[in-house]
């Protein structure tokens, strides 16, 4: 054996340096994973405190970095048409009657680990232009699109859930699609929803916006 190492010292000290580069390459790869799975957002939408329109609609940020709330957006599936509203505003609260202004909004900044509360599925789907009525939410799907800016991203990050709205005994049931937020991160899908809020702001192409927000 000796005498064989000493004859090919040259490709020994090569397959050696081969492997201690290729266990090195294996390192970075899984320090670069961890860390890019540590800096990458995480937003879930939630219902909290009951199954029924009268739970509360939960933002929360599960990524390592703080995120800002910029806005919520969600439709009520009528099989016809897609109507898209913002519905992070808590409209059904007066201003004159808030201790602090900023209540009246679920914009803001959202820590790791934090949530936001944006008010119970029944004001959401006021807000989305439909009444609480179940002869108007029953048998429609809810979708639900929450928007946060982060400081390592250079666009806008997303997720979206969908609600099936379930007619019961005691009303109309909530039941989720799929068990959390489906994650946004399409470079192609993050612009269209930066220009679907420019519009909206603006008040242009509602039939355009709905289309694309029903392929998000």
């Amino acid at each position: 054996m000796m005498e064989f190492l000493k004859e090919n010292v040259e490709i020994v000290q090569i397959a050696a340096s081969l492997t201690t580069t290729f266990v090195w390459l294996v390192y970075l790869h899984i320090f670069l994973s961890g860390y890019i799975q540590q800096r990458r957002s995480s937003i879930l939408i939630n219902r909290g405190g009951g199954q029924d329109m009268k739970a509360r609609c939960l933002v929360s940020n599960m990524g390592a970095q703080p995120a800002y709330l910029l806005d919520v957006l969600a439709s009520l599936d009528t099989g016809e048409e897609v109507d898209v509203a913002s519905v992070v505003d808590r409209e059904e609260l007066r201003k004159e009657e808030l201790e602090q202004p900023t209540s009246v909004t679920g914009q803001g900044p959202i820590p790791s680990g934090g949530y936001v509360d944006i008010g119970t599925f029944e004001d959401v789907a006021r807000r989305a232009g439909h009444s609480a009525d179940e002869s108007d939410l029953k048998d429609r799907c809810l979708k639900l699109v929450a928007v946060c800016a982060t400081n390592q991203a250079n666009h806008v990050v997303a997720a979206a859930r969908e609600f099936d709205l379930v007619p019961g005994d005691e009303g109309v049931r909530l039941a989720p699609r799929k068990l959390e937020a489906r994650q946004i991160r399409s470079r192609r899908l993050r612009r269209k929803i930066t220009s679907m809020l420019e519009r909206l702001e603006r008040k242009d192409g509602d039939a355009e916006i709905g289309a694309e927000f029903a392929r998000l």
